[in-house]
């Protein structure tokens, strides 16, 4: 009988003293694992240039407590644009946002905006671990040029109608995630009272009316839009269509070799130093501008394409017709063997529209000397290039 008691006593303490060897191990790989979930990186909000605006309060939500951007509160750079306004401790790690709060106001819907939400974890945790091209995967011992291609912010883009949109930045690359919410108009005057008592106004329509005044003449474009069209928001959804489209080269010299490509597209992402190209999105949006270097015997070619707003919404709209952008297109630049003519066509299925009022121009300078300033070869605009929607100097959709 007292064997069987002390036997039950000794099976009892193991399992005790197992069981709690079970719980401090899975303390420590959860310690481990929210380890892997912490990183470096900045918070930030933007807007469209034609959609400016200001955040009242803005609140990143992770395990490790709340990040808010620092700097100026006015959002209107355009989408993905955002930036940090102080250098945070890089030797500081936070874990990934989970949730967002933001309230802020939107001049062109003359509205102020609240929203709480989720935002996809998995998601954002990927990316920082893995961005893809020309991104690299996160190291403890990163620096330098590599640190360029780390996956290091995130970027609150405020839209009309309430609607956020969330971006993952590297310096190298910008990309628009898959998610969306829409918060509700706020109408609490104890919240409206603090925002317009800052500008020393009475009240929220007077102080919709000084940024609809030629006090702030860089929002000309945006007022110019807004008494043409009276509603931004059909426009910024045209600019976050995404096509089934690559953008390929074809060079007559046929030994050239592409060396770097730079595109931006006009959803606000963007890439840069990378051959490959037609990685870094698989649907991306309508091409805005980019910058290509190709190698040809000793010498380094670098072409800067500036897309004409309108012509681009019009050929892709005509392009891929009605709603099926899925179709696969290829978006073509010829280049003749002097480096200095081009042919550029959007291909989809049997129709093949060509993009005539691309402004573009091209240097050359020696390989073995790629810091030498370059010389100009072709120019097909005089001054300075512009891109424009209808009577609007500015690309006007960013």
């Amino acid at each position: 009988m007292i064997k069987k008691f002390f036997l039950l006593c000794f099976c009892f303490f193991s399992l005790m003293t197992l069981n709690a060897e079970n719980k401090e191990t899975q303390k420590v790989k959860e310690k481990e694992q929210m380890e892997k979930e912490r990183f470096y990186y900045d918070v930030c909000c933007s807007a469209p240039r034609l959609n400016p605006g200001e955040y009242v309060s803005v609140g990143f939500i992770g395990n490790s407590g709340t990040l808010s951007p620092f700097g100026n509160n006015i959002v209107d750079g355009g989408m993905g644009c955002g930036m940090d306004g102080v250098a945070r401790d890089r030797s500081r790690k936070y874990c990934l946002p989970k949730a967002i709060e933001a309230t802020w106001v939107s001049y062109s819907d003359r509205k102020v905006y609240s929203v709480a939400s989720l935002l996809p974890y998995d998601t954002i945790l990927s990316l920082f671990n893995d961005g893809g091209e020309p991104c690299i995967p996160a190291s403890q011992d990163t620096t330098g040029e590599e640190r360029l291609r780390l996956i290091q912010g995130v970027d609150l883009c405020f839209m009309p109608k309430g609607k956020v949109m969330l971006y993952v930045k590297a310096p190298v690359k910008c990309i628009l995630l898959d998610w969306s919410a829409t918060g509700n108009e706020v109408t609490d005057d104890n919240i409206l009272r603090h925002i317009y008592r800052r500008w020393g106004l009475k009240n929220m329509e007077s102080y919709y009316d000084v940024f609809y005044s030629e006090k702030f003449p860089d929002y000309g474009p945006w007022r110019s839009y807004m008494r043409k069209h009276g509603s931004v928001a059909p426009l910024l959804e045209r600019y976050l269509q995404r096509f089934n489209y690559t953008l390929n080269f074809e060079f007559e010299n046929e030994e050239t070799s592409v060396y770097s490509v730079e595109s931006y597209f006009t959803n606000g992402e963007h890439y840069d130093r990378t051959p490959k190209y037609n990685e870094a999105f698989k649907m991306p949006s309508r091409l805005k501008e980019f910058w290509v270097m190709w190698d040809y015997k000793d010498s380094r070619y670098s072409c800067y394409m500036y897309f004409n707003e309108a012509e681009v919404l019009k050929v892709f709209d005509e392009a891929y017709g009605g709603e099926d952008r899925t179709q696969k297109g290829e978006l073509k630049i010829k280049v003749c063997k002097y480096n200095n003519l081009f042919d550029i066509s959007l291909n989809v299925g049997d129709k093949s529209i060509k993009l005539e009022k691309t402004a573009i121009r091209v240097f050359r300078r020696p390989i073995e000397n790629p810091t030498k300033a370059g010389e100009l070869i072709y120019k097909n605009y005089k001054g300075d290039h512009t891109n424009f929607f209808a009577d609007d100097d500015e690309y006007v959709g960013e």
